[in-house]
């Protein structure tokens, strides 16, 4: 018997970039990726005015009839949709079954308890929170409503990371030796106004925040993930911060993790003003040859399996080219909420708390190990 379809009535809280991005892929046809079982729709509509919030649900309804994210239009995933000029009445809206929060960082914390509050499932932009007592107070409070909850990593649910990991994890490029993962690209930060929250202390700006979890998440599926790690948390041997020289945030960053269980190190590296290469953004070296994913990490469609010259078993390059669907990528982490929300299920088994506490408490130990304007700061927890 084929499952049900489960529909998910969201409320988007904020109307950014990474809220509409995040909004067209709702609107995407499930059908065209073989989600059967799932529908999305858009029920409400949170910001800090009702203009803003019926500004930003003008231009859904107004999609060009030519791209993928119509066909949610036109086929009444945004019908009855209310535009509200705070977020707590997404909050109490009983048309809302789940919260998506693209507030900036400083914000995931008490969005999300609202969220929970509220009695609304929530899947809270990356990174989860500002530190980990900011997290652990969400997950507690998610146990006690009975509340689904997830860290939005979506490129944890693109095809490309499944077909990385099964490559990797089956051996047939022999053990892994060593790995590292860059997510730099040159913002020019210098033409941005102080408010940027890519600089901007009072946002929780620094690119360790920012771009740090693009690293990271290939980290944890190829490296935590591997069978012969048997989901050991790796240690931070070390790492070290720059400052950017206008608000004293991480402007690049560099860590190196040590994964015992594997003999492997893995070196991780952010940066927003100097470009990432466009062939390397991630490589895992193994015995037989190495796996390489071109630019960006966040979305990558193309990866390459290099022989060692006239050492291991593999003895051409190839080049793959993962499969891709309409829309931007972010509906498959959406499609994955809804699954776990209609099997009773309080986290994601793909994306578990546990594993986004690992990573924050990294991002933690490096913050306060660097010298940045944020060393000492703490999150809003208690």
């Amino acid at each position: 018997m084929s499952p049900s379809v489960q529909t998910i009535r969201w409320g988007i809280i904020s109307t950014g970039g990474i809220s509409t991005a995040f909004s067209r892929d709702l609107l995407v046809n499930p059908a065209t990726r073989d989600a059967n079982d799932i529908e999305h729709r858009i029920t409400a509509i949170g910001s800090r005015t009702k203009e803003s919030a019926q500004a930003f649900l003008d231009k859904l309804n107004d999609l060009p009839q030519d791209e993928a994210c119509r066909w949610g239009v036109d086929h009444g995933k945004l019908k009855d949709c209310k535009a509200y000029g705070s977020y707590q009445e997404v909050y109490d809206d009983p048309n809302v079954d789940c919260l998506y929060i693209g507030t900036p960082h400083n914000f995931h914390y008490e969005n999300t308890k609202g969220g929970l509050q509220g009695g609304k499932h929530v899947l809270c932009e990356k990174p989860f929170t500002f530190d980990l007592k900011e997290l652990d107070e969400l997950i507690a409070l998610a146990k006690e409503k009975k509340r689904f909850l997830m860290e939005a990593v979506w490129t944890r649910f693109q095809p490309i990371a499944y077909e990385v990991q099964q490559i990797v994890h089956s051996g047939k490029l022999g053990k892994v030796k060593r790995f590292s993962a860059d997510f730099s690209t040159d913002m020019k930060p210098d033409n941005f106004p102080l408010s940027h929250r890519i600089i901007a202390p009072e946002l929780a700006g620094g690119g360790i925040l920012d771009l740090g979890p693009y690293p990271s998440v290939w980290t944890m599926m190829v490296l935590y993930h591997h069978p012969d790690n048997k989901k050991t948390p790796p240690k931070l041997l070390q790492s070290r911060q720059t400052l950017y020289h206008r608000t004293n945030v991480d402007e690049q960053t560099t860590l190196t993790l040590g994964f015992e269980a594997l003999n492997v190190e893995a070196d991780l590296r952010t940066s927003f003003t100097c470009q990432g290469l466009a062939g390397n953004c991630v490589a895992v070296q193994c015995e037989e040859g190495d796996l390489i994913i071109d630019f960006p990490p966040y979305k990558p469609t193309t990866y390459h399996v290099v022989p060692h010259a006239d050492v291991g078993k593999i003895k051409e390059a190839k080049t793959y080219h993962a499969k891709t669907h309409p829309g931007g990528a972010m509906h498959y982490e959406a499609d994955e909420v809804a699954r776990c929300v209609r099997d009773g299920k309080l986290e994601s088994e793909r994306m578990p708390w546990e594993e986004s506490r690992i990573v924050q408490s990294w991002f933690d130990d490096v913050r306060r190990a660097g010298n940045t304007v944020l060393k000492d700061r703490h999150g809003k927890a208690g």
